[in-house]
């Protein structure tokens, strides 16, 4: 898949989740401020109950990503920095094959750190055990983890101990599948 079709697979993402938002309920999304690690998607100041409006927003300038590939020793597919290294985006509720489901990102500078320090762990933890090297992009609410193979960019769902499907070829083919879910 090509870089254009990834940031036009999660432009329309992005679109039909902000669309199904406001139909349900006729603003942006919304989120609990977090005063120590503000987000670049956050939309003005938080409300007297700390929750404030939100939406993705393109990094500028967009990042490689190679902090993250260094911190988890690994090389990420196209596709996945596509996604990453070009949007801010807070975590969005969605359904995959019927099931309720996160799909994660990077919510702001701060947080690039600490998802690549996840990375690192989840790909040492696959590497005990011999398996290929992936990083997680989503949670389900049993605990399997939605993650993305480096460097092929295939989808797959996995336990921490094991792989248990292959989901899609791509991030983009992902982005197709999703049931967007509004809060």
């Amino acid at each position: 898949m090509s870089s254009h079709d990834t940031s036009r697979a999660l432009r329309q993402l992005f679109e039909r989740y902000l669309s199904a938002v406001q139909e349900v309920s006729g603003s942006l999304p919304i989120t609990e401020h977090d005063p120590v690690v503000r987000s670049p998607c956050e939309l003005g100041e938080p409300d007297s109950d700390g929750i404030v409006t939100w939406r993705p927003v393109q990094r500028k300038p967009r990042s490689d990503l190679s902090m993250m590939e260094r911190e988890a020793g690994v090389t990420l597919p196209d596709d996945l920095r596509d996604w990453f290294g070009a949007w801010w985006c807070l975590p969005l509720e969605a359904s995959l094959f019927g099931e309720p489901m996160v799909l994660l990102g990077i919510t702001g500078p701060e947080d690039e750190r600490a998802v690549a320090k996840r990375w690192a762990g989840h790909v040492a933890a696959r590497r005990a055990r011999g398996v290929d090297d992936t990083v997680p992009v989503g949670a389900f609410m049993d605990g399997r983890i939605l993650t993305v193979a480096c460097p092929n960019g295939e989808v797959r769902l996995e336990t921490t101990t094991r792989s248990l499907s292959f989901v899609a070829a791509s991030v983009s083919d992902l982005f197709g599948m999703l049931v967007l879910q509004t809060p």
